[in-house]
């Protein structure tokens, strides 16, 4: 028994100063007798620490009355960390909802120990570093699910399931099977399904009538405020661009396989004496092979944080989305558009049929029309009544308002 307990003390310290190894790769690795003690030893410990969150769940609960200082509380199992490269549709709801009263747990996807399970980060919303069956505890709970976290609906107590659809289920990675299965059982299931695209409503009202259009929205004061402040000093990696004194015109987001690379080259080679500003992550690698690189006039300024994005833009000309146009990216809501509305900046798109219903939004197809629009929003830029018109819309579509309609819609089901 003494030398059994020295193995089990000696694998737990193994694994912690191995934090890098995979558990697959020491399942692969150890003998099949120390890899059962080793299970037992980390499921033990794994539900000692559920069961204490679960107590401390229990007692912050009761700081909080219902209907007097929130108005439903809503968990978000694990999806995109927190801190993610970009800042994205999972956690700005998550926001828009705390900020319109719902009481809101965001889980992390991975568990830290090393700080707190249960951090206050804005009035009502909690960033959550513990297991998702910690929130056993609440009974009902409405829980947000997407098309690749599908399998978390099983982990909850009699759940009530908003189902986000936010995108061409094509565009995961993964096993599509499972995929697609997991995608229609939460369309069969969930109490309420919202569809970021008219495209994708159509798709989800083969399962269900009562679909709920919410495309991405735009935290306005966030971009808007920059773009009214009389002065404004540009980001230190601009300033080089600026003293050029040629037209910048910017894109922000993920640089990834629906980028159009092809139609890019073509634009700056037409408008050499525009500079063309990416910024954003290389997201699969398609950017390093795109053959964009040679070009003088295409600058990739790299990843910057969400609080820094309306600074940038702020600088840009005009503000593009030249994506691919195919199934994917018509029925894509780019989170970009309203922000770039909010901005004061003139947008030029390919035909994407989701982004390009809008007014004010330009549309061009193929190179030769791009560069035409490109010379079209420079010339309409500095027009007050066009600004105010795209500042309308974006104002029209706030996050705040996306996320007032789903507790509206949870407190009448």
């Amino acid at each position: 028994m003494f030398y059994l307990k020295k193995i089990i003390i000696s694998l737990t310290h193994f694994l912690q100063v191995a934090k890098q190894l995979s558990y697959q790769i020491l399942q692969k690795i150890l003998p099949k007798p120390i890899k059962q003690i080793l299970s037992k030893v980390i499921n033990f410990r794994e539900q000692k620490i559920i069961s204490q969150n679960k107590f401390i769940l229990s007692e912050l609960l009761k700081n909080y009355l219902p209907g007097k200082d929130y108005r439903t509380i809503i968990i978000f199992p694990p999806s995109l960390d927190w801190d993610v490269q970009l800042f994205q549709r999972p956690q700005q709801l998550a926001l828009a909802l705390a900020k319109q009263g719902a009481l809101v747990f965001y889980t992390q996807p991975k568990p830290d120990r090393n700080f707190p399970p249960f951090e206050l980060i804005s009035e009502r919303l909690y960033l959550c570093k513990v297991h998702v069956d910690t929130f056993q505890i609440i009974s009902e709970p409405n829980i947000y699910l997407l098309t690749w976290n599908s399998n978390y609906a099983t982990r909850f107590t009699n759940p009530r399931i908003i189902y986000d659809f936010v995108d061409d289920i094509d565009v995961f990675y993964g096993d599509k099977v499972q995929i697609k299965k997991g995608h229609e059982y939460l369309l069969k299931n969930a109490k309420i399904v919202l569809a970021t695209a008219i495209k994708l409503v159509e798709e989800a009202k083969h399962f269900r009538s009562d679909v709920i259009y919410s495309p991405n929205g735009v935290v306005y004061d966030h971009f808007a405020n920059v773009e009214s402040q009389e002065q404004v000093l540009p980001p230190s990696d601009l300033v080089p661009l600026l003293k050029m004194q040629k037209p910048i015109i910017g894109y922000y987001g993920a640089l990834a396989r629906w980028f159009d690379y092809e139609l890019l080259k073509g634009i700056a080679q037409r408008r050499q004496d525009y500079l063309f500003v990416l910024i954003g992550p290389d997201y699969d690698g398609t950017m390093k092979h795109a053959g964009i690189s040679h070009l003088e006039n295409i600058y990739w300024l790299g990843v910057k944080q969400y609080a820094e994005l309306p600074f940038y833009l702020h600088f840009f000309d005009v503000a593009t989305i030249p994506f691919l146009v195919n199934d994917i990216t018509h029925a894509t809501s780019p989170l970009k558009l309203f922000e770039y509305m909010a901005g004061g900046k003139p947008i030029v798109i390919t035909p994407m049929h989701e982004s390009m219903q809008y007014e004010g939004v330009l549309v061009a197809d193929g190179p030769d029309e791009f560069v035409e629009k490109l010379d079209q929003t420079l010339l309409i830029s500095k027009d007050s009544h066009y600004i105010n018109e795209i500042k309308k819309l974006a104002l029209q579509n706030t996050w705040e308002s996306r996320a007032e309609e789903i507790i509206v819609t949870i407190e009448n089901c």
